[in-house]
């Protein structure tokens, strides 16, 4: 598949702007603060059905507009297609696919498969257990619309539990009952973080050995409560963790908690890894996010790399560029001296939310 064009009406600093996209490296030049990222979050929204850098869908909306739309003509096994995405002032959100209403997030989200790479990303790899998290469930969400569901339910069940815990009066045995359904949703949460990361550290290993040059290993473990147990030895678990729950009044056992470590040669990055190390190891995952999605869908993933250059080393670029030579991607950047050598390449400066092709 491959994106074709891009239309963006009253979304963020873009009044109305249509931005063709060429089958290779799509680069928008400017300075800071010219709209550049922008484009990389709607291509994000028409993805996922949401935004990357907000929780607020109406803080997409230019300012002094009452509504914000964004359409993507994009070709997929052949076919032409079309996602619209609309969200007024008054919290009123459409997302249409090919002129049809999406009315279930699950049902249209992998549509359109992408990884993106940002300095942000970088909290994959230093940050918080949270960051790798969403980093795993954003490729679990673009595989499986049964893991959405699981996951939605299960954060829906946590958000009832940690509500009944702040009272003084609990119902034990309303709590044992909400256990065994939220054991149901972390076996095959679970089931799939384990999968998923097992088939990520595989594409990661090779990846990390070429950037490297044989002299690094990276190996990718999942940190669980829950690794190998059934539903009723789930349930058990968490109550027997009740009590405390109560003393705290939060859950402190669940998959909200699990996290997936990062070792180079045997050594956690996150707390023992170079500046360096932290980057190949982000390259390395992302890579591997792009070879997985590739493999497991059948079909070539959009790669939105959004001023990623400034935290990477000439040989880090020079190879991130090689490896993406033959695939569609939308890099942002401030300069464009990297580029010199590369065909196939559309170059577009953005000044003030408008494109200078």
């Amino acid at each position: 598949m491959y994106l074709k064009k891009l239309k963006l009406e009253n979304f963020r600093n873009y009044e109305n702007e249509e931005i063709e996209l060429i089958n290779g490296i799509n680069l928008f030049l400017g300075f800071n603060a010219q709209g550049k990222t922008n484009i990389i979050e709607a291509l994000y929204v028409c993805s996922f059905g949401k935004s990357y850098r907000t929780l607020k869908d109406n803080e997409l909306i230019m300012f002094n507009k009452e509504y914000c739309n964004i359409a993507l003509e994009y070709e997929k096994n052949n076919m032409e297609n079309v996602t619209n995405f609309y969200i007024d002032n008054l919290n009123r959100k459409q997302i249409k696919n090919n002129e049809v209403k999406i009315k279930k997030i699950a049902d249209y989200v992998g549509e359109i498969p992408i990884v993106i790479f940002s300095p942000e990303s970088l909290d994959v790899v230093k940050g918080s257990p949270s960051k790798r998290r969403n980093f795993v469930d954003m490729i679990c969400c673009q595989l499986s619309k049964s893991y959405i569901i699981y996951h939605q339910e299960y954060m829906k069940c946590l958000k009832m539990k940690n509500n009944l815990l702040k009272n003084d009066h609990i119902d034990d045995n309303y709590m044992h009952v909400l256990h065994e359904k939220m054991s149901v949703y972390i076996k095959r949460i679970v089931e799939f973080r384990k999968d998923i990361i097992e088939k990520l550290n595989k594409f990661a290993v090779n990846i990390q050995k070429s950037i490297t040059e044989d002299k690094e290993e990276i190996n990718l473990i999942y940190n669980t409560d829950f690794l190998n147990m059934n539903e009723e030895d789930i349930k058990k678990y968490l109550d027997e963790h009740l009590y405390i729950d109560k003393l705290r009044k939060s859950s402190i056992k669940g998959i909200q908690r699990d996290d997936i470590e990062i070792y180079i040669n045997g050594q956690e990055v996150s707390k023992y890894g170079s500046q360096g190390q932290k980057r190949t190891s982000l390259l390395t995952l992302k890579l591997a996010n792009f070879e997985l999605l590739k493999e497991e869908k059948n079909e070539i993933p959009i790669l939105l790399l959004d001023d990623i250059m400034s935290e990477l080393d000439s040989k880090r670029i020079n190879f991130l560029l090689k490896y993406i030579q033959n695939y569609q991607s939308i890099i942002t950047t401030t300069e464009d001296t990297f580029v010199k050598n590369i065909d196939n390449i559309k170059i577009s400066k953005v000044s003030n939310g408008r494109l200078e092709k």
